[in-house]
């Protein structure tokens, strides 16, 4: 559900969407997911000063917050 709700976002920002990739790892009480864009992509995920990436952390936090988990999302330039 998180990774649909990340692809959502993500995709409307970036430039070329057929190279973006979002994987998820589960470790013991912890989940990371990994948000791969194009190198010039990277800008407009992060947005101004971290803002739009802030931002969809939150909107992910808050959807998650029930799970109890601790919840790492990052963003990687293929």
């Amino acid at each position: 559900m998180l990774e649909k709700l990340i692809k959502f976002f993500v995709l409307n920002l970036v430039d070329k969407p057929e190279v973006v990739t979002i994987t998820e790892v589960e470790t013991k009480g912890k989940s990371i997911i990994e948000v791969r864009v194009a190198p010039q992509d990277l800008a407009k995920v992060i947005g101004k000063e971290g803002r739009t990436f802030r931002a969809l952390r939150t909107i992910i936090n808050v959807v998650d917050q029930e799970s109890k988990r601790d919840l790492v999302v990052d963003t990687i330039a293929q």
